[in-house]
């Protein structure tokens, strides 16, 4: 017969075992369903290669050396870029489209310099249109964007497109704007976005306290969400002194 003492040292020690499993299959299913941060990080070389030191290092980030990939390489974005990716950071090259008025050929230019000069992991097309009749102009940059298929296409128009958009793109910004309006804009979401895969949609969010951005992380169904105190004309030319918390926030939320 087992004496109390060790009786109790051994149900004590079940107990342990089974909180601990419990946990880890919360952590599993956690991580699982974690989301992410898409950082357009629209910043001079040095301060993004300061995201490599950063206590929670984002997973994706945005580039933009000239509202694109500029008239020339330059050697501190390439630099900046290459220690991001060694760092285990998805870089993205900044393209923008006039919501479908830039000619074709210059976005097609802009795509290949990025390629060609940064080995980005893939493009972020800002400023796409939303209507299905600019399909076919979308449908030819993110092909090639795509170009070698591990490449990622991400277009921004900024509200929820039609749902042809979905077709062309990995992932899509169905919301850009005010910490103010982030909620009206969830409240008006469409059914049949709702019901799109989380991991395919993007938000984000300008003008916001800490608060706000809490707020926003936890309110949020999309799979990427960023939100930043910066404000209007260009929000995303400074990073949030609340950035490593909100990176860690997306990494536990379910």
């Amino acid at each position: 017969m087992s004496q109390p003492g060790v009786a109790v040292v051994v149900a004590v020690a079940g107990v342990a075992v089974a909180v601990v499993i419990a946990l880890l299959h919360r952590g599993a299913e956690r991580g699982a369903t974690c989301r992410e941060a898409l950082i357009p990080a629209y910043l001079p070389p040095h301060e993004l290669t300061a995201l490599v030191g950063a206590a929670r290092r984002p997973r994706m980030v945005i580039v933009n050396p000239d509202s694109g990939p500029g008239a020339r390489r330059s050697p501190a974005y390439a630099a900046a870029v290459h220690a991001l990716q060694a760092a285990g950071v998805r870089v993205l090259g900044y393209v923008p489209t006039g919501y479908g008025w830039r000619p074709l050929h210059a976005g097609l230019a802009d795509v290949d310099r990025f390629v060609s000069w940064y080995g980005v992991d893939g493009i972020f097309f800002d400023e796409a249109a939303s209507d299905e009749a600019q399909l076919a102009h979308y449908r030819a940059l993110a092909r090639a964007a795509r170009g070698d298929p591990g490449r990622l296409v991400v277009l921004n128009p900024g509200v929820p497109p039609a749902p042809g958009y979905f077709d062309l793109a990995d992932v899509v910004v169905t919301f850009e704007g005010t910490a103010a309006a982030y909620a009206d804009a969830l409240r008006a979401t469409p059914g049949w976005l709702r019901r799109e895969d989380r991991d395919r949609v993007a938000h984000l969010v300008y003008g916001a306290s800490r608060a706000d951005a809490l707020d926003a992380l936890s309110g949020s169904a999309a799979g990427y969400v960023y939100a930043t105190s910066g404000a209007l004309p260009n929000p995303w030319r400074t990073l949030p002194d609340y950035l490593d918390e909100e990176v860690e926030a997306l990494a536990t939320c379910g």
